[in-house]
């Protein structure tokens, strides 16, 4: 399993993909996502946004490790603190409404990058539902879209995790997940500790810690 830590302002340089680091979401639409050599720009950039959103609601995201090494991140926020979306038609009208912003795996995700892509998001799924998030949207781009942007999702692999869609668009539609009967959101990890547990006579699982638990565990669980 990737160890998955949050998303922080000291952490932005570890965010992977094709044109990281990237500002594409977190810039107004009419300036544009940055060119390489503004690769410095937009660290400080990134790291005041995780800043600030942290701050007003939470970490925005997670970042995977294997080895060491960073290979994949997902990155999620309300629509407030996104306002790349005004330049998307199907942009939710509610700025609360909680945004998969990107979700990416590197090419050095040890040949499972669609494993991880699921466990990128079954992450989010769950950080926000410890925020009382109830569902998760997202803007997705069509195979019809011209020139669409790295950093917005592909809807076949969203489609296969159990999103659907909200709001209609030829080229761009809005995507929806139910965070509360979403099976995909399982702890299959802890589900299959479950399982093995149960074959050993006399073992037991652990009791659930829940958020108002231990003070370590609360500090393990926001490495």
């Amino acid at each position: 399993m990737p160890d998955l830590r949050l998303l922080t302002p000291d952490r932005v340089g570890d965010l992977v993909g094709s044109c990281a680091p990237c500002t594409f979401w977190q810039t107004v639409p009419h300036n544009g996502h940055g060119a390489p050599r503004d690769a410095a720009a937009h660290l400080d950039s990134l790291a005041a946004w995780v800043e600030e959103v942290t701050t007003d609601w939470g970490p925005p995201g997670r970042i995977a490790y294997a080895d060491g090494r960073p290979v994949g991140h997902v990155v999620l926020a309300p629509a407030r603190f996104v306002p790349r979306l005004a330049a998307f038609p199907t942009a939710p009208g509610d700025p609360a409404t909680v945004m998969l912003v990107t979700a990416v795996t590197a090419p050095e995700a040890n040949g499972d990058r669609r494993g991880l892509f699921k466990v990128l998001l079954q992450t989010a799924g769950k950080d926000a539902l410890k925020r009382h998030v109830r569902a998760l949207d997202v803007i997705a781009t069509r195979s019809c879209a011209v020139a669409p942007h790295a950093c917005v999702q592909q809807i076949e692999p969203l489609e296969k995790f159990g999103f659907r869609v909200e709001r209609e668009h030829p080229a761009y539609p809005r995507l929806r997940i139910d965070l509360r009967t979403a099976v995909t959101l399982r702890d299959e990890a802890a589900a299959y500790l479950a399982r093995a547990l149960a074959r050993i006579p006399g073992a037991h699982p652990a009791p659930e810690v829940h958020p108002r638990g231990s003070g370590s565990a609360r500090s393990a669980d926001q490495r």
